[in-house]
């Protein structure tokens, strides 16, 4: 089959890059949230002033969408970033748009394509390669052929990543260690709290400074302002299971920190369809499952993280809950924790281009 390329970021372009993943995932897996993609097209986006962004895609022979990316390029980065690539089983439409994609980087002074990135690391980035069965809150979410494409459009793994599917913790479980961290660090005086509804904001704002530090040197990371992070996990206040988001103070300054979100699947992912909102109350009521997509511990603090580890445990056992220590890069430190709950695990990689 023959495809069109359509490359202008006109009426035109938009209308049908938002309309192409229609009907390409099951309702249960449906994660699109078309807001943040036409903001970013249209340049309004909270994160639009970092970058420019150029939309490719591919038309076939009857106007269907059979192919599209996005291409994101951040001033003075020699790497390109590829995402919010959506495509049938077609190595020639996948090929048309991602070549167009390396060749506007290369004008742009590019040596290399990455991704996916949906624009940027905070939105969105990896593309998931095992247990396509399910799908939890916050991880990215693609069609199983979509690395096989990637491949044959010259792209290559880069960065493995994994989560951890951890069952309900019982008390036989707890290892000594990480009980004596937790009783030492009460004992040398950190303040374990949790997040409250009236203390979110102010949590938020320390959670970014020390989030931002950590994540520096994460693949892909692009640094945002305060005003930007603010805008783009705000939202969190209202998913949240409160008292499962800790944090540790030490001397007035935060430490540590673990959030972890009830596992509401793709029921708060893109636009709330106001027929799940009753769904969504429920599991926010009595969460069965949780999500764990950030740790983080300062460097100054070394052991915090097995500390929080039992705490977090403890609290799944209260609650009879299982869940997923998510998103995990390989080597990290917070990929071995509790491993003797471990069930199950979803992969994820990041690929690269040379150009």
């Amino acid at each position: 089959m023959r495809y069109t390329l359509y490359a202008e970021n006109d009426a035109f372009l938009r209308k049908r890059f938002l309309e192409l993943p229609k009907g390409m995932y099951p309702t249960e897996r449906d994660t699109q949230d078309r807001k943040t993609e036409e903001a970013l097209l249209q340049g309004t986006h909270p994160l639009s002033e970092n970058f420019r962004v150029y939309p490719f895609l591919a038309l076939d022979e009857n106007g269907w969408g059979a192919a599209r990316c996005l291409l994101t390029v951040y001033p003075n980065d020699d790497r390109g970033y590829v995402g919010f690539f959506e495509s049938e089983n077609s190595p020639e439409a996948a090929k048309l748009v991602l070549d167009a994609a390396a060749e506007k980087a290369r004008s742009l002074g590019c040596s290399r394509l990455v991704g996916p990135y949906n624009a940027s690391f905070w939105i969105g980035y990896r593309f998931k390669t095992s247990s396509f069965q399910r799908y939890f809150t916050g991880e990215p979410n693609n069609r199983a052929f979509y690395p096989r494409l990637w491949e044959f459009c010259g792209f290559r793994v880069t960065d493995h990543y994994f989560s951890n599917h951890m069952r309900v913790p019982v008390e036989s479980d707890a290892i000594p260690k990480a009980v004596k961290r937790l009783a030492r660090f009460r004992e040398d005086g950190y303040d374990f709290r949790t997040i409250t509804p009236k203390t979110f904001d102010h949590c938020l704002v320390d959670i970014y400074h020390l989030l931002t530090e950590l994540y520096s040197t994460f693949p892909g990371y692009q640094p945002i302002t305060e005003r930007q992070f603010v805008s783009l996990f705000g939202s969190l206040k209202f998913v949240l299971d409160h008292e499962m988001v800790k944090l540790v103070y030490k001397d007035g300054k935060l430490a540590a920190f673990v959030i972890c979100v009830p596992n509401y699947g793709a029921l708060v992912e893109g636009s709330i369809r106001l027929r799940d909102l009753g769904k969504i109350l429920k599991i926010r009521r009595a969460p069965k499952e949780y999500v764990i997509p950030y740790m983080g511990v300062s460097p100054a603090h070394a052991g915090l993280g097995n500390a929080l580890s039992e705490l977090l445990r403890q609290d799944l056992i209260r609650k009879n809950a299982t869940s997923f220590s998510a998103l995990i890069h390989d080597g990290k430190v917070t990929g071995g924790f509790y491993k003797n709950l471990k069930i199950g695990q979803t992969d994820y990689v990041l690929m690269e281009r040379p150009l």
